[in-house]
């Protein structure tokens, strides 16, 4: 995990990986109903994405941007 920035909220840091759905959803499904947890499984998986740990945002980019030095830029003026 590279550093970046938060669009949202101007955090900066390490971002954070969010899955969406419930744990207790794919487990429940994955004991009563072979399929649908297996369908549900891969949905969670590949919906993963880099977010701010802070206002959980998706808005996070590489500080290294162009785009992620200018907010760097602008957050740090007096």
């Amino acid at each position: 995990m590279a550093n970046v920035i938060c669009k949202e909220c101007g955090y900066v840091g390490k971002s954070k990986k969010i899955t969406k759905g419930s744990i207790f959803i794919e487990i429940i499904l994955w004991l009563f109903f072979l399929i649908p947890g297996l369908i549900y499984s891969i949905w969670r998986l590949t919906t993963r994405c880099d977010s701010c740990p802070k206002c959980k945002h998706k808005t996070v980019i590489p500080i290294d941007s162009p785009i992620g030095e200018k907010l760097l830029a602008d957050i740090q003026k007096p």
